[in-house]
């Protein structure tokens, strides 16, 4: 992997990005930038009546950039917007997808509101979240994994065996559509 690659580690709330990106990241000797750390220290944000912050990704772009610059190893991006970052930025996205059924449980015991929780629900069973990142990188810079039943070091092992060649992670093989609908 070259030292300039950035892999977008995405998904709806709760499917595992975080720990994903802390397992791949000592996996690949990568720097991981975490949204939600530079949004809170840049209060570039502003909140809904639901209390969720709303951000603009390109107010992101700056802060995230400084730190690739210093990089001489790959970079991880974690957050649920690190998909919407702009393409030139990115080499990969991967986007971690959980069954509806099996998401629901994470969010219940999260506390999200049902308004929250079924927007998060539908958002996965649609598959938003990957639909914007093929629509804005490219089919061939999206992967997609299904962590509904995988450990976290398993869905780490199934992106290496991607990014050397070995497996197809292309999207659109995830379909939840029937089982939430």
């Amino acid at each position: 992997m070259q030292k300039n690659n950035v892999i977008a580690v995405s998904g709806t709330p709760g499917t595992g990005k975080s720990d994903f990106a802390q397992y791949l990241v000592k996996e690949l000797g990568a720097k991981l930038i975490s949204l939600d750390e530079i949004i809170e220290e840049s209060g570039a944000y502003e909140l809904d009546p639901d209390g969720t912050r709303v951000v603009d990704p390109e107010d992101l772009c700056e802060d995230i950039k400084r730190v690739i610059a210093r990089e001489d190893r790959p970079v991880l991006i974690d957050g649920l917007l690190s998909h919407l970052l702009p393409t030139e930025m990115i080499s990969q996205v991967v986007v971690l997808r959980t069954n509806p059924e099996v998401l629901e449980k994470r969010l219940r015991k999260r506390g999200y509101s049902e308004k929250k929780l079924q927007d998060n629900l539908e958002a996965e069973a649609l598959g938003i979240i990957l639909w914007e990142a093929v629509y804005k990188h490219g089919i061939d810079k999206v992967y997609e994994i299904d962590t509904t039943q995988k450990t976290t070091s398993d869905a780490v092992n199934v992106l290496k065996k991607a990014l050397e060649g070995e497996k197809s992670l292309k999207p659109g093989e995830i379909d939840w559509l029937e089982e939430f609908f």
